[in-house]
């Protein structure tokens, strides 16, 4: 299809035919309405533009499946803004119309929806539309300052123009100045399918979040992971607790006499087998408001490997403003894990609080493979943390959003 300008005679050619009803001169700018199959020309509002376009008059390009060719483009800029967007008419061979529009690098598709009287310029808050609600984010009064191409529908010089979003959708309702509503459903075009879909052309860089620009990460797959991994770890804790349980390996007990302050206790050998796993170590003594700290080294008798921990049995009880307190533990154990398998004894120093005839002895049992939950809570711990900082990027995310819109949170416009 080819048309030649009225007013300076450039021509104007497109490869699909279109049905069109506003043309603008590429060359000069004269702005041209279809009525009737005649030309019918509006001068003083079109003007020559400095802004880099993206695409061009005549441009191919496959977007859905379907290949479309721009066939016009347009500027639009809130009154009270200094920035506009793009508007690209993209036609196909079949006769069929979608709008591009590029906004501070970011890309929308949207084609015309018939309205059925649900959609409003009344309407303040937001649309129910497909079962996904749409809140307002745009509202303002625009002008359009650049047009060159093929265009549909009747180019309005000045117009309202309110967007409702539902990331990665939005609902676009516009209306000119003969106040015929126009409704338009959108969403979100990524920057590899623009590049896909017109590789020749290089795109403006993008700053911050697009207002259709969804989560850089799908939500429902990462709470699926974290809830697998998560369920795969505990599951794993109870397969090594319930098939591999802990058993005794020594059970000795030490003498505490009184004449000494502190005494040192050679254990017998004893072995660790199966696989690597952590040692328990269980002291108990009959403390009563009372103490005995045990100083200990596990000795690998094959590598000289030595591995330190103390341990303080400690138990104190009393009454205090007519209510019972204790604190301290008769028998308490320690933890050595990472323990290979082997030969090993114990080189303890015993020490107990002076003058307490009734510590006599302490009793220590040895368990190897015993089990622990350090690994399992320390994975967990690790996949709460996870969920915690996508739940705040996630956030941030959608404040920094709507700090752009004509509606941000209230608390922000408060401060």
């Amino acid at each position: 299809m080819k048309i030649q300008c009225p007013n300076c005679n450039e021509p104007s050619e497109l490869t699909f035919e279109v049905d069109w009803h506003s043309y603008a001169c590429p060359n000069c700018q004269t702005l041209y309405y279809k009525e009737s199959g005649n030309y019918q020309k509006q001068t003083n509002f079109l003007r020559k533009t400095t802004a880099p376009i993206s695409l061009y008059i005549g441009q191919q390009g496959v977007i859905e499946g379907v290949l479309w060719e721009v066939g016009g483009v347009c500027i639009k800029y809130p009154i009270t803004e200094n920035i506009g967007w793009q508007e690209y008419t993209l036609y196909s061979k079949s006769g069929e119309v979608c709008y591009l529009s590029e906004y501070n690098g970011f890309w929308t598709l949207s084609k015309e929806i018939e309205n059925d009287g649900t959609f409003n310029m009344r309407e303040g808050y937001g649309f129910t539309y497909k079962d996904s609600f749409y809140q307002i984010f745009h509202n303002s009064r625009y002008r359009t300052s650049y047009a060159a191409g093929f265009f549909d529908h009747q180019l309005p010089e000045t117009g309202v123009a309110k967007d409702f979003i539902s990331p990665p959708k939005g609902l676009l309702l516009e209306q000119g100045a003969n106040q015929e509503l126009s409704v338009y459903e959108a969403r979100f075009v990524p920057e590899a399918e623009m590049e896909a879909a017109f590789p020749d052309k290089p795109f403006l860089n993008r700053y911050g979040p697009g207002m259709l620009e969804p989560f850089g990460t799908n939500l429902n797959n990462f709470w699926s992971v974290l809830a697998t991994v998560g369920g795969l770890v505990i599951f794993i804790q109870i397969f090594l607790a319930g098939f591999y349980p802990s058993y005794p390996v020594m059970s000795e007990y030490v003498v505490l006499p009184d004449s000494v302050a502190e005494v040192t206790h050679l254990s017998p050998s004893f072995t660790c087998t199966d696989r690597t796993a952590p040692v328990q170590i269980k002291m108990s003594a009959p403390v009563d408001n009372s103490w005995a700290a045990v100083d200990f080294c596990l000795v690998n008798e094959a590598t000289k490997e030595e591995r330190f921990g103390s341990v303080d049995v400690a138990y104190y009880h009393g009454y205090e403003g007519g209510e019972s307190w204790s604190e301290g533990d008769m028998s308490p154990s320690i933890k050595i894990c990472g323990v290979e398998p082997g030969p090993y004894h114990l080189v303890m120093q015993i020490a107990k609080q002076p003058n307490s005839p009734n510590i006599k002895s302490l009793r220590y049992e040895v368990f190897a493979r015993a089990s622990t939950m350090f690994n399992m809570l320390w994975a967990l711990g690790l996949l709460l943390v996870s969920a915690l900082i996508m739940v705040l990027w996630k956030s941030h995310f959608d404040h920094e959003r709507w700090m752009k819109s004509d509606f941000p949170p209230a608390s922000d416009e408060e401060e």
